[in-house]
């Protein structure tokens, strides 16, 4: 299915073919850049609506750029303009990620640094994760500063990781998976994974917080200092895109080696992850407190480092403009951020979840 009129597909520098779909495929506004009318990149987007997801189903990912998207509220304009695609909203996620609401259906993507540094597919830690993602680059990054946002084809990591470990992705597939998450009574904005339980569970007091963990399969317990230690019910950790038949590494198990060294840091000072210390280095024993196989048995760290690797050899990295968009079918693609070394506000991304 053929993009026209205001926006075409246009070829890219920094996109690469998987299965013979373009990745990421770039949609390129017919209008000089960041110019045009706001009404009429609406109409298209809603006119679209069925042929981008036809390209998404393909490719996994797609970057608007070009679009006259300026503001927090233009880039609501444009998630809203999608015909059928329902508002998760912060509130209603189970995010790690200390955010800040922007709009309606917008909201700041981190406020802390070290989050999302590893390759994820979104929530996919807990049982309630959207089906897409869109994120708007509000402000890049000074040259040189990095900033970038990486995708990486969750197919294609998993046929690499099945060829080179096939008996750890049967483990995957028959057992599933359990995440245990540790958090306190406050957000912690320094820390990637600093939501607070309150937030996370969208509770008040502890009896509205066990309430929701019950419905949602959840097993708990309270520490010392109000932390909350709980698990999640048994999770898949490989499955099949909806509407494709592309199988996925769908889960959190990488990234999980990260969340252990900030979860081991909830109720202290200071996020870390930043200096590449010794206490910055994922141990077995931390992974253990964090994650196991859905029958309890232990996941390889080995395994999990070497599958972070993986996600990097099939990288790429969306080298964002301000305006640019990005939707991201959360179950094909991964995404990680790229460390940037300008100050806090000097690059500004948002996002936006579909349920």
């Amino acid at each position: 299915m053929a993009l026209s009129g205001f926006a075409s597909v246009v070829d890219s520098s920094f996109s690469k073919t998987v299965d013979g779909a373009v990745f990421p495929l770039v949609v390129q506004s017919s209008g000089s850049e960041g110019s045009g009318d706001l009404a009429a990149a609406l109409e298209w987007v809603a006119a679209n609506t069925e042929q981008i997801a036809e390209q998404l189903r393909q490719s996994g990912t797609i970057l608007f750029r070009g679009f006259p998207l300026k503001t927090a509220e233009d880039f609501d304009a444009f998630v809203c303009a999608f015909q059928g695609y329902e508002d998760l909203s912060y509130e209603d996620s189970l995010s790690f990620a200390v955010r800040v609401q922007k709009s309606n259906r917008i909201c700041t993507t981190n406020e802390g640094r070290t989050g999302g540094l590893v390759f994820h597919h979104e929530q996919a830690q807990s049982p309630r994760w959207p089906s897409k993602l869109f994120f708007c680059c509000a402000k890049a990054a000074e040259p040189g500063d990095g900033g970038q946002t990486g995708v990486c084809r969750s197919d294609e990591v998993l046929r690499a990781l099945e060829a080179h470990d096939p008996a750890f992705v049967a483990k995957c597939v028959e057992l599933g998976v359990k995440y245990t998450i540790y958090m306190s009574e406050a957000s912690d904005a320094s820390k990637g994974v600093g939501r607070s339980w309150k937030s996370y569970f969208s509770a008040k007091d502890v009896g509205e917080c066990e309430a929701r963990m019950a419905a949602l399969g959840y097993t708990w317990e309270w520490g010392e200092g109000g932390i909350l230690t709980a698990t999640t019910p048994r999770l898949e950790a490989v499955t099949t895109a909806p509407g494709t038949d592309k199988r996925c590494f769908f889960n959190q198990l990488p990234a999980t080696t990260n969340n252990a060294i900030e979860f081991s840091r909830v109720g202290k000072d200071g996020s870390g992850l930043e200096g590449g210390a010794d206490s910055d280095t994922p141990t077995q024993e931390g992974l253990d407190r964090c994650l196991s196989f859905g029958d309890g048995s232990q996941v390889s760290l080995e395994t999990l480092l070497y599958a972070k690797e993986l996600c990097e050899q099939h990288a790429v990295d969306l080298p964002w403009q301000d305006g640019d968009v990005a939707l991201i079918d959360n179950y094909i693609v991964m995404h990680a951020r790229r460390i940037w070394s300008g100050p806090l506000g000097s690059r500004q991304l948002l996002a936006s979840l579909v349920a």
